[in-house]
């Protein structure tokens, strides 16, 4: 077993669900004053800071969003949309192009609605994977690598060189201070306390550990972990003379990747430099497709 303890690492996470909703959007659901629209299950699935891909099969298409909002400039409505959510305390979601406009619910950058007639509308909805962002108040994190020992008597001699070393997993925590207010660029932990709480589409994040970072003229590489992961643990500790603190306990879901050099997707220069973008916060990456 390896143990790390991260004093001088950072943590990026990027929000990630494979599972989607099938619900259905009323007329009665969309607030056109506030540019608000509602479903049965938004309030426990989805959070301020998402972004999600509204798909649906109707002949009405997407009919609550007008047709100039989409951005390929054809000015028809069409049966996909994607977005960056606001939602209030009960569930209510305005949509926004970019996700420090919706963590701050900048209204002048907000998407308009539109009301619609006739039945209540199929409307499947899905997490985006994003961005990875920082995770801001972070005081420490741990990591531990465990390789699973497996009884291999009853093996012949092929499977028992193949699989005699066991599988790896993965598990950690994550300290952080609580802080529920907008961010710029950066995720804050409220995010962390919500992911647990998602009832559908579950609590999966795709997660980068870095141990140290350099820049590509610095001659000791970056070092870092890069695994998905599923939020099993969150506590809260609350005292009078403290800073309210988290701890948020996950384990791995997938590979783990133990990687020395640039984090995958940053977008270089001809110097092998990353491209650093206006705000100072990221780094400009290149579009990603699965």
């Amino acid at each position: 077993m390896t143990f790390f303890l991260g004093h001088y690492g950072k943590i990026k996470l990027s929000r990630k669900s494979q599972l989607s909703i099938e619900t259905v959007v009323a007329p009665a659901d969309v607030n056109t004053s506030l540019n608000r629209f509602s479903f049965d299950e938004a309030l426990d699935n989805i959070y301020t800071g998402d972004q999600i891909v509204l798909s649906t099969d109707d002949a009405r298409k997407l009919d609550f969003i007008p047709a100039a909002s989409w951005e390929d400039g054809s000015n028809t409505t069409q049966n996909e949309f994607v977005a960056y959510c606001n939602v209030n305390s009960i569930g209510g979601i305005r949509l926004f192009d970019n996700f420090a406009a919706a963590i701050n619910n900048d209204r002048t950058q907000e998407y308009a609605l539109e009301s619609f007639t006739g039945g209540d509308l199929p409307v499947t909805v899905r997490l985006y994977g994003s961005v990875e962002r920082l995770l801001g108040d972070v005081t420490g994190y741990t990591f531990s690598t465990d390789r699973e020992s497996l009884d291999t008597t009853v093996m012949s001699d092929k499977f028992k060189s193949l699989y005699s070393a066991g599988v790896i997993s993965g598990s950690g925590s994550i300290d952080c201070l609580f802080n529920p207010a907008a961010s710029g660029l950066s995720e804050n932990s409220l995010l962390m306390l919500q992911l647990i709480m998602r009832t559908d589409v579950g609590s999966d994040f795709k997660c980068y550990l870095q141990l140290n970072e350099s820049e590509a003229d610095d001659t000791t590489p970056s070092v870092y972990y890069e695994f998905d992961a599923m939020v099993v643990k969150a506590g809260i500790e609350v005292r009078a003379d403290q800073i309210i603190s988290c701890a948020i306990d996950f384990v791995t879901t997938g590979e783990i990747q133990l990687v020395v050099g640039q984090p995958s997707g940053y977008l270089l220069k001809e110097d092998n430099d990353r491209i650093r973008l206006q705000q100072g916060l990221d780094f400009l990456l290149t579009e990603v497709t699965d």
